[in-house]
């Protein structure tokens, strides 16, 4: 119960009781890299909170009612949440505990763990407004898979349900793309919609990252094609992947989550984004707060 170190998807309660989520696994002595969701209104739908962040996105995230930091390392200010003003850290594993060792379980309880044994994985836990026991009747349930053989598991046997086509939708809205290209990025294993109920698959590794690993100095947009190849790496945040093109490899990371299942794989995409040179590799960063960017794949 409770670990005592950090990962992406985590829920922090400050002692104003505003309510953060972790968005990586590597974070600085001190504070974590953390953005703030909810802010208690008494009025709001969530059992009386506010969403502060309503869309998610980079240019979304920009706006939010919060500290940022400049990190030297990323040459860009994050958002965080300074440990001192935390009281509460909750974590989506010890959510799942909860909801299987009730005694007596609700309507949702039981479609969540219906689907916890239709995706059949060991390591999983629930994020978002579940977690926070704030969510309302039409809340989706947003599962988190961690560690790299239980998310390529996942990737190999589960097949999804019904298209949630809102997403689509919503993703052309909320990240000011073409409806054609979040279409192309919709992927029913990791969204979807199960007895009326809309659900998210999300995937964090499951051990701490080294904070500040690489030093990087922007160069400036550039526009490229290639191959693209992505291991589970692609399917955390932020993503990791690897573009070869003209004889030349770059080092994919997108901060927009979007994306994820696009750079996992092997097959031809476009991108637009930020090079960046880091510690003598060439990296294209999408989501950079600058020019934004975007994966694009190329259609069969």
């Amino acid at each position: 119960m409770g670990r005592n170190y950090f990962l992406d998807k985590d829920a922090l309660i400050d002692k104003n009781d505003n309510i953060f989520f972790v968005l990586t696994n590597y974070n600085p002595y001190g504070y974590v890299f953390a953005y703030l969701k909810y802010i208690y209104t008494g009025k709001g739908l969530w059992k009386g909170f506010d969403r502060n962040l309503r869309y998610y996105g980079i240019r979304n995230l920009l706006q939010s009612r919060q500290e940022f930091i400049y990190e030297p390392c990323f040459g860009a200010s994050f958002p965080i949440k300074r440990l001192s003003e935390v009281k509460k850290h909750l974590t989506p594993e010890d959510k799942i505990d909860e909801i299987i060792r009730k005694s007596s379980t609700s309507e949702l309880d039981e479609i969540i763990l219906d689907l916890i044994s239709k995706i059949d994985v060991k390591n999983i836990g629930i994020t978002g407004s579940i977690l926070l026991n704030i969510q309302h009747s039409k809340s989706d349930i947003d599962f988190v898979i961690y560690g790299d053989k239980d998310t390529e598991d996942f990737f190999n046997t589960f097949e999804g349900f019904d298209i949630d086509k809102d997403w689509i939708l919503e993703t052309s809205k909320n990240y000011n793309i073409p409806v054609e290209l979040a279409k192309s990025l919709y992927n029913k294993k990791t969204r979807g919609i199960y007895k009326g109920i809309k659900y998210s698959i999300l995937f964090v590794d499951n051990k701490p990252w080294q904070y500040c690993k690489d030093i990087c100095i922007k160069e400036g947009p550039i526009k490229i094609s290639g191959d693209i190849y992505g291991d589970v790496r692609a399917l955390y945040y932020p993503s990791t992947a690897f573009l070869f093109s003209n004889k030349k490899t770059f080092k994919i990371l997108s901060y927009e989550g979007i994306y994820n299942t696009v750079l996992y794989g092997n097959h031809k995409v476009e991108i637009y984004g930020m090079l960046m040179e880091c510690n003598e590799d060439n990296t294209i960063i999408v989501g950079d707060r600058e020019i934004g960017g975007y994966i694009r794949p190329y259609m069969q």
